[in-house]
């Protein structure tokens, strides 16, 4: 499944008996139209607020209901904040997660005040110097240990597995539209809010709280006040998958 929502009103995307969810959403759907039980995965585990254009998730039935009258189904049954936008079959060993060789997540940042976008922008009201962001993007290419722009948690990890804080940075970038901003970072799996950690320290370098090498400072040391960008400016863009298929196309 290909799936977009507007993360405002769900409590991420994990289940959780007494919250509203994705997936708690999504599985009732199915539960409701297929009479039997199943546990949907997806690619990334947003948290709280986090939106998605391209979020995949997976499930097995033994249901022979096509795949695009289950999608209407589906869509039936769900708010409107969230919406399936393609349903396919897939081979039996595909994994929404594990079969992944990339994800795209977006941040966006507004620095003119708008309502109507509050709930999908961050507003930052400092006069932001791009060009020290733009020099301090280099220092977070490549592989690094992230724990120190994270909460060390992997985004669809239980908060009780060993943590693994390694990641790949395959692309990041910071594009101007207007009076917004958005920056882009491609990875081979991401942390426990390391976009929002990554975002909030680019802020910070452009209103000149911090060098764009003390990147390197963080990384080795750590900092213990770290801000956090807020949830609303996140956005799960787009899962690649290199050996099966990419389900997932950036719809912006």
């Amino acid at each position: 499944m290909l799936i977009e929502y507007d993360g405002s009103d769900f409590y991420g995307w994990q289940y959780q008996p007494d919250k509203r969810t994705v997936q708690g959403e999504i599985e009732s759907a199915i539960n409701r139209i297929i009479n039997e039980p199943v546990r949907v995965i997806g690619a990334g585990r947003t948290d709280h607020g986090v939106h998605a254009l391209g979020q995949v998730a997976n499930f097995k039935t033994t249901s022979r209901i096509p795949c695009d009258k289950l999608k209407k189904a589906i869509n039936a049954l769900t708010g409107s904040d969230l919406f399936i936008k393609e349903i396919c079959d897939v081979p039996l060993e595909f994994h929404a997660r594990f079969s992944a060789s990339s994800k795209i997540y977006q941040y966006k940042i507004m620095t003119c005040f708008s309502p109507l976008k509050r709930r999908y922008f961050w507003f930052v009201k400092y006069d932001l110097d791009l060009s020290s962001i733009r020099k301090s993007l280099q220092y977070f290419l490549g592989t690094h240990d992230f724990k120190n722009f994270s909460v060390e948690t992997e985004e669809d990890e239980p908060p009780d597995k060993e943590k693994n804080t390694i990641c790949k940075i395959f692309n990041i970038s910071l594009t101007e539209v207007q009076s917004d901003i958005i920056i882009e970072i491609e990875a081979d799996r991401f942390l426990r809010k390391m976009v929002r950690g990554i975002v909030g320290f680019l802020v910070d370098v452009g209103r000149g709280r911090f060098k764009p090498e003390t990147a390197v400072e963080i990384f080795e040391r750590g900092f213990s006040n770290l801000y956090f960008a807020p949830a609303c400016g996140l956005y799960l863009c787009e899962v690649k998958y290199k050996d099966l298929f990419c389900i997932a196309k950036k719809e912006l």
